[in-house]
């Protein structure tokens, strides 16, 4: 890939619509998010990581088709993983939810110049699905809790029908999502 004059970075960046305005600010937030409920899970801040994602996702927010996001992804949960050792913490799914929409939000960034625009179906249907991603986590999370909190016995053979159900219902939404007219 050819380096940007800065001519035609400054070029790029005059040229940001207002919804791609509003979607990067969205991808600086949400990691940071993610940050403060790490903080809020352990009681103390990580100032030098709180720096290092608003550096990197502000990186990912200016050139999202690049692989900075990643670098933000892991950073976070190297620090969650080696941190915190609760799984029944609220802010689990908080940083978790906050993780997907800074996943999801550059990845919709990368689709598109920085002077287009999504068209409201196309946005409405990603919100639907990141939403219908956030309430899923939500639910595992809910699930995990009430496991984690009782004292009943492993049963393989509920574990093996929950993967069974939870396989069937990726496939019933993999299903209905693919466009037949293709």
């Amino acid at each position: 890939m050819n380096p940007m004059s800065l001519q035609q970075w400054v070029d790029e960046f005059l040229a940001i619509s207002r919804q791609q305005w509003l979607l990067r600010l969205v991808v600086v937030i949400s990691p940071v998010a993610a940050v403060l409920a790490a903080a809020a899970a352990t009681g103390r801040w990580w100032t030098f990581g709180l720096l290092m994602v608003a550096i990197l996702a502000t990186a990912s927010a200016i050139r999202p088709d690049t692989h900075t996001a990643l670098g933000v992804v892991l950073l976070i949960v190297w620090y969650w993983s080696g941190r915190i050792d609760a799984v029944d913490t609220p802010w689990l799914p908080v940083a978790g939810i906050c993780l997907l929409v800074f996943h999801s939000v550059v990845a919709l960034s990368a689709t598109i110049p920085a002077g287009g625009e999504v068209a409201r179906a196309t946005l409405g249907n990603w919100l639907r699905r990141t939403a219908l991603g956030g309430g899923a986590t939500l639910g595992m999370w809910v699930l995990v809790v009430v496991f984690d909190r009782g004292d009943a016995a492993g049963n393989g053979g509920l574990t093996a029908l929950a993967l069974v159900v939870v396989f069937g219902a990726v496939v019933l939404v993999w299903s209905r999502s693919i466009d037949p007219t293709r």
